[in-house]
């Protein structure tokens, strides 16, 4: 397809019949063209009619939209019919930028985002337009003002930050944090129709007291079986006493299952300093997925997938949302 280069804007239409077409260079006030360049440059938008085969020699447009987004600048739009209940879902793993939806009736949806692809120019937000926003969001919640100010004023020392997101006892970012990383991890894998795997992970471990010896060398030695499986940018949360929380972005659903099977093999044979026997069982969810537009739903399926796990489903200890 070419190496994408900057600050070129095009429009191109695979397949479709004239009449889109002059709709679609109306509405985009952008003449379309129909012959697809060698030298499509970032800010290019390619429109592909996903409602038939295309002639790149494909065979589909789903094909052709991963090809073309090898080269990540250009901006890619497939046309669907409003009665097809699937390629949605599948423009989202060919990393497809967004739909254009065509009713029964020749009406088109989905312009006004199209249009606005077409408009690159990043809009820096200046730090006094940021610092005002902020001090409005705190007006309207007192006790979240209290809350922010009250860290602020802790922050003393740089390293005091780490004491308010990670967990005593094994070192890993705590529940709080946890949730803040999924809703961040989220939102960046729907804009970037990149896969994020979720795993729920109970080590079997509620109930502990707190007194009991040698809990905190036990603790440990768990946490680092996690740290050992995982990478950098993973997040590793204890989200629950017993439950430890893993995300793994850019991280589809085989690599998320070998992972997953590695941790709770570990937690099972390890050599603990201690004499001690856990029977952990873990919930795996990978998006994108139908069903799941929100971070809570997210969540949600998976605590679903590790209850399931509780009651012997799935195999050896792990359920996943596709099983």
């Amino acid at each position: 397809m070419g190496r994408v280069t900057s600050g070129v804007q095009r429009v191109f239409m695979i397949g479709g019949d004239a009449d889109l077409v002059s709709s679609l260079s109306a509405a985009c006030a952008h003449e379309v063209g129909r012959d697809l360049p060698a030298d499509l440059a970032a800010g290019d938008l390619v429109i592909i009619d996903a409602r038939g085969s295309v002639p790149l020699g494909t065979g589909n447009a789903f094909a052709t939209c991963r090809a073309i987004k090898e080269d990540p600048g250009v901006v890619v739009f497939l046309l669907i019919s409003d009665d097809d209940c699937y390629s949605r879902e599948i423009a989202r793993f060919c990393m497809a930028n967004g739909c254009l939806v065509k009713g029964e009736h020749g009406e088109l949806s989905g312009l006004e985002g199209m249009v606005g692809s077409l408009d690159t120019e990043v809009r820096k937000v200046p730090l006094d337009a940021l610092l005002a926003r902020l001090e409005r969001d705190l007006q309207g919640d007192s006790e979240r003002g209290q809350e922010v100010l009250r860290r602020m004023s802790g922050l003393d020392q740089p390293d005091h930050l780490l004491d308010y997101l990670t967990d005593a006892e094994t070192g890993l970012f705590d529940g709080p944090f946890a949730t803040f990383k999924l809703d961040e991890e989220f939102k960046r894998a729907m804009r970037f129709h990149q896969p994020l795997s979720l795993i729920l992970l109970d080590c079997g471990i509620e109930g502990w007291p707190e007194n009991l010896p040698d809990r905190s060398t036990v603790l440990a030695e768990i946490a680092s079986i996690f740290l050992n499986e995982c990478r950098d940018i993973d997040t590793l949360a204890r989200f629950t006493e017993s439950e430890f929380l893993f995300l793994l972005p850019g991280t589809g659903t085989d690599g998320a299952m070998a992972v997953a099977r590695r941790m709770l093999g570990e937690l099972r044979n390890h050599d603990y300093s201690v004499e001690v026997a856990l029977e952990p069982l873990a919930g795996l969810v990978t998006v994108p997925a139908n069903g799941i537009s929100d971070k809570r739903a997210f969540l949600t399926k998976a605590e679903s997938c590790l209850n399931a796990a509780r009651s012997g489903a799935g195999h050896a200890g792990l359920c996943a949302s596709w099983e």
